[in-house]
């Protein structure tokens, strides 16, 4: 009877102990969710992943032991993750808007082509294509090409970058190589001579202001 007794006695703690770990891991996972809850919400990939992992960990011990809780902490472990699936969905609502938003701005910015609106301030709006044959260009206009072009790079020489002045270089050439058709096709003495003036300002923009571009970007870069 006594060894009868202490064998019920010890099944008895045994079952106590296990019931009170248990409940400690339901109680845990329900003060968990209350916690993520209430704190501040970041809306990041890595956030979100930190707080799913943490609860993860904390379900799958209560999970283990859910057959052995009362029906009331078996009832609050329950809602709990009804909470966090709630949680779950919104925040994952939200990280998507983040994304999709991200996109829209990647999208404005690239758009239109910024070699593509550099051309139009330069030529003219649609004038110079892909190819960059110039055919609009002709001895009666070229000075005023010229001009506009120079005029162009004059006015916003400060806020080129580094690619923006090879684009500009490469269309002064391909003007130049045009200009030189032109003069078969009777360009004025006149005209050149203006053209002339008009190349000797293009170079000294360029030597002031292409070199300081790279210093500020190099600048920029360290900061």
């Amino acid at each position: 009877m006594i060894t009868a007794a202490l064998l019920v006695s010890g099944l008895a703690a045994c079952n106590s102990s296990e019931n009170a770990a248990a409940k400690q891991d339901a109680t845990n996972l329900t003060l968990y969710v209350d916690s993520v809850e209430n704190v501040p919400r970041v809306y990041t990939t890595e956030n979100w992943t930190a707080i799913d992992n943490g609860y993860q960990e904390r379900a799958m011990k209560a999970e283990q032991s859910l057959a052995t809780l009362e029906a009331a902490d078996k009832a609050k472990a329950e809602e709990s993750k009804k909470k966090y699936a709630a949680l779950r969905e919104s925040y994952q609502a939200k990280l998507k808007e983040n994304e999709e938003a991200k996109a829209k701005v990647t999208v404005t910015t690239n758009t239109p082509d910024n070699r593509r609106v550099l051309r139009n301030r330069l030529f003219g709006e649609g004038k110079m294509g892909e190819d960059m044959k110039f055919g609009f260009v002709n001895a009666n206009n070229i000075l005023d090409v010229y001009k506009n072009f120079v005029q162009t790079v004059s006015d916003n020489r400060d806020s080129y970058s580094r690619e923006d002045w090879d684009e500009i270089e490469v269309l002064y050439e391909a003007l130049d190589t045009r200009k030189n058709t032109v003069e078969k096709e009777g360009l004025k003495g006149s005209d050149n001579i203006k053209i002339a003036g008009q190349k000797v300002k293009f170079v000294a923009i360029k030597a002031t202001n292409r070199g300081g571009t790279k210093v500020k970007e190099n600048d920029a870069a360290k900061q």
